[in-house]
């Protein structure tokens, strides 16, 4: 692809405000010398996307969503070709974070709690793609539910290897969100690890965990169909925490409790039972959003206090993507599986509701951008 083929516009879903969806388009400016343009071939649906259309996750409105997207260099300015390594035609994913790489957490790797107020963008604290830029931000092109991404040089871009299938691409910021969660927990070689909750980034962080070399790898969880696919990937046991005591139950698989615990649920009572599934002096890794007013409760002494638990928040995915590339390109579990669903711009909404009951065995719904449906099988975008 040359930079003479790029459309003068491209074709976004944004969200206008809370509730509300619409397909439209954005003129697509020339590429300057520090930036990249990407177009767009698969960005995954998160549960993340839902709660921002419903302002559970503040109102950058308008907003042009989707966080969890890959695809290929379409334009590239000349400095910013000579600092990524980078051509036209190269496959990539880019980090939905924004850092400023020069704030005291930045300095220290954390650049997932990046502390600058602005930048050159005119971009504020926490800029994450498809999170909270609105799309008022010139120019307009922060989002994966987008044809194509606007590539600053503020950003992180990862080459991905020749061959690599876009289906199991499109699954590195949830596997890199997982691997950071592994790094949070300081995982050794032979230690155990649960794993509560096997969505998407659940399943994944029991193929990271043993990949990573985790002893023994339980997954516990209440739908039995994801229970026996964590098996695949990467599981010696799993745990309906709806028929069985989840406590009993680990204790009788690793002969005590575990050395670590990861929540990827997203509940306050999945939180509160990490708690009590890790071992004295263990450590819990608490990755599941619950919501900014849901409130957790711990045994301050008893489950806390007394047993030395280390109580371990992780955030989004730095440091993620680098192992989360390379367990991708082993193919050693069946990444493509997870991607069940697949979805044009259209077809947002259906793939939101999808999504939101639970149809049709959905692990993983994507969105195909670049994908334009026949006039007469248009879903309605809103």
């Amino acid at each position: 692809m040359s930079p003479t083929t790029i459309p003068a516009r491209s074709r976004q879903l944004v969200f206008t405000e809370r509730d509300t969806m619409v397909l439209s388009d954005i003129a697509i400016p020339p590429t300057g010398t520090d930036d990249v343009l990407v177009r767009i071939e698969l960005v995954g649906v998160c549960a993340t996307d839902l709660h921002l259309l419903a302002g559970h996750i503040g109102e950058p409105f308008p907003l042009v969503p989707g966080h969890e997207f890959v695809g290929e260099v379409a334009a590239i300015g000349a400095a910013a070709a000579s600092a990524r390594g980078l051509a036209v035609g190269d496959h990539v994913a880019v980090e939905m974070l924004l850092p400023c790489r020069a704030c005291a957490r930045c300095r220290e790797g954390r650049y997932n709690l990046c502390e600058a107020d602005d930048m050159a963008e005119g971009l504020s604290r926490g800029r994450q793609y498809g999170v909270n830029i609105p799309r008022s931000v010139e120019p307009g092109l922060w989002g994966g539910y987008s044809e194509y991404l606007h590539v600053p040089a503020a950003a992180t871009t990862h080459r991905l290897p020749d061959g690599l299938p876009w289906d199991r691409a499109v699954l590195v910021e949830p596997l890199a969100v997982a691997y950071r969660t592994l790094s949070r927990a300081r995982l050794s070689p032979g230690e155990s690890v649960v794993i509560i909750g096997p969505g998407p980034v659940g399943l994944l962080a029991a193929a990271a965990a043993r990949a990573a070399g985790a002893g023994r790898v339980i997954v516990a969880g209440t739908r039995d169909s994801r229970l026996e696919l964590a098996r695949r990937f990467g599981a010696d046991a799993v745990v309906n925490t709806r028929e069985a005591d989840a406590v009993a139950s680990v204790r009788a698989e690793l002969g005590g409790l575990a050395d670590v615990v990861i929540e990827i649920a997203g509940v306050a009572d999945a939180q509160q039972q990490a708690v009590r599934l890790a071992r004295r002096g263990g450590r819990v890794v608490l990755a599941g959003a619950c919501g900014s007013a849901v409130p957790v409760t711990f045994l301050a002494d008893e489950e806390l206090l007394t047993r030395e638990i280390d109580l371990l928040p992780s955030f989004l995915s730095a440091g993620g993507f680098e192992p989360a590339i390379a367990l991708l390109a082993r193919g050693e579990f069946p990444f493509a599986e997870l991607v069940t669903h697949r979805f044009a711009l259209e077809q947002t909404a259906e793939a939101f509701a999808t999504i939101a009951a639970r149809e049709a065995g959905v692990i993983k719904a994507v969105l195909e951008p670049g994908r334009v449906l026949p006039v007469e099988a248009n879903g309605a975008a809103a």
